[in-house]
């Protein structure tokens, strides 16, 4: 079902979880330093969740599957709430949030592909796929680090806690995804060096569908103005 192309964008789902995705990448870099706002950032965490089905709803996306990956994250990520120093807790959340959003970022992706016409919204959508794709990574990254403390290096001087925290996997996994490499973290592990070079694949190829998709409607919208 496509969205009138009347709606008003704060009613656009693409652009709510768009402006939930951005206000969450915002919070992420304070919350390791602060428990209230580590709080909020995991708070925010659910609310992303709660936006992609709503999103999925709007656009009748296999919502009922939808919610069989969306509930035990949402359980998961309430449980980590009040437990944070749970392990075993912490890993099963983890693996969620890999699952939810690999499966949110393929239907996103068939919901961008899957029509001729690219609207406000679809083009949010593309955002919020990106940012979901960071997140995704992030979270690998987190179960590697919890198998292998020293697997990702962060240059002291940049570390001052020495501790790899959830904000510096989030940053790491964008400057990768972006293939913007600071260089002031690195992956050390084989699993980590793995990761980090699927991920840089990934945003490549990203840039390169959306390039080519964009350039293929805009050739179909001139031969058929041609044509007219």
């Amino acid at each position: 079902m496509k969205l009138p192309t009347e709606l008003p964008l704060w009613r656009q789902p693409s652009i709510t979880l768009f402006a939930v995705l951005a206000l969450t990448l915002v919070m992420y870099p304070f919350a390791d330093s602060a428990r209230p706002i580590r709080a909020l950032a995991q708070i925010l965490d659910i609310a992303v969740v709660l936006s992609v089905m709503r999103m999925l709803r709007v656009h009748s996306l296999w919502v009922t599957s939808g919610w069989w990956v969306s509930i035990p994250l949402i359980v998961l990520q309430a449980s980590h709430l009040i437990w944070p120093h749970n392990g075993s807790l912490l890993a099963a959340m983890l693996a969620a949030q890999i699952a939810f959003h690999a499966f949110a970022v393929v239907l996103l992706l068939g919901y961008v592909l899957r029509d001729e016409v690219v609207t406000t919204d679809e083009l949010f959508a593309l955002a919020c796929i990106y940012v979901l794709l960071a997140l995704l990574w992030a979270s690998a990254y987190a179960l590697v680090i919890l198998a292998d403390p020293r697997a990702i290096f962060i240059n002291p001087t940049n570390d001052l806690d020495g501790i790899v925290g959830w904000s510096d996997l989030v940053y790491y996994s964008m400057t990768t995804l972006t293939s913007t490499g600071y260089g002031e973290i690195t992956p050390v592990s084989p699993a980590a060096r793995a990761l980090a070079m699927l991920q840089q694949v990934v945003g490549v190829l990203f840039v390169a569908i959306l390039i080519a998709r964009l350039t293929g409607l805009n050739r179909s919208g001139r031969s058929t103005h041609g044509e007219n």
